[in-house]
């Protein structure tokens, strides 16, 4: 080959090389894509659950990720839990020529109205209606976690000191202690329709619905029972 045809040659390979340079640039699938997948997707997820101004913000990927440019759909990957708000991963998933799967991590907050305190309360204080008050707040639970009818609230008992406007949650509250643990107690006890009324002791405290042990006053057996609304403890 002559110098003339080696330089055309080299020529030719060198402008090719240079040519392809922007192509091979855009054979990575953009980072923003598959972060766009999953803001998308876990948007849909707190919306269908009920919830109204999703706002969720994803943890941007790390730029020396390369994934290759995905021949095929997107795809994203059901999540390992229900949980929709808080923090959140979202896998998404290529299943074209070059498949690969990346998870993007992020965190799901929502507005929603809900019952709240209007002052704080103390440790052991009952709460009442007027401690109870619905308003919007931005929360970063599921519903499951959070209290949302104030039913639920007034009449309980906090089990800790509360602050106000802050979502309650069913651990935080608790039934009102109706007997306590050496208290005189009315015994009741059901047999074929008849009411047997006794007096016993109680050997354990105890709310409305929860199971204690009790003490017959007179023969001083031991027996199983259920405390009642009004502090009886009904033998079962």
């Amino acid at each position: 080959m002559t110098i003339f045809w080696r330089f055309i040659a080299t020529s030719v390979a060198a402008a090719a090389f240079l040519t392809s340079q922007p192509a091979l640039a855009r054979v990575n699938q953009p980072l923003t894509d598959i972060m766009n997948i999953a803001r998308d997707v876990a948007t849909a997820a707190a919306m269908d659950r009920g919830y109204d101004d999703v706002m969720v913000s994803i943890r941007p990927l790390d730029s020396r990720l390369a994934p290759a440019l995905c021949d095929a759909p997107l795809q994203a990957l059901p999540g390992k839990t229900k949980r929709t708000l808080g923090p959140i991963s979202v896998g998404v998933r290529c299943n074209g020529s070059q498949p690969w799967t990346i998870y993007v991590r992020g965190t799901v907050n929502a507005y929603a109205d809900i019952p709240v305190l209007t002052q704080s309360i103390p440790r052991g204080e009952l709460i009442s209606q007027g401690d109870v008050a619905i308003e919007q707040v931005e929360i970063s639970s599921d519903f499951e976690r959070i209290i949302v009818d104030q039913t639920d609230i007034v009449g309980k008992q906090a089990k800790r000191a509360l602050r106000a406007g802050e979502p309650l949650r069913f651990t935080q509250l608790m039934h009102p202690i109706l007997v306590e643990r050496g208290q005189a107690v009315t015994l009741v006890s059901g047999i074929a329709g008849i009411e047997v009324r006794m007096q016993g002791k109680a050997l354990a405290s105890g709310a409305a619905g929860d199971r204690i042990l009790v003490a017959n006053e007179r023969s001083g057996r031991r027996l199983e029972g259920v405390v009642g609304g009004d502090g009886t403890v009904k033998i079962r």
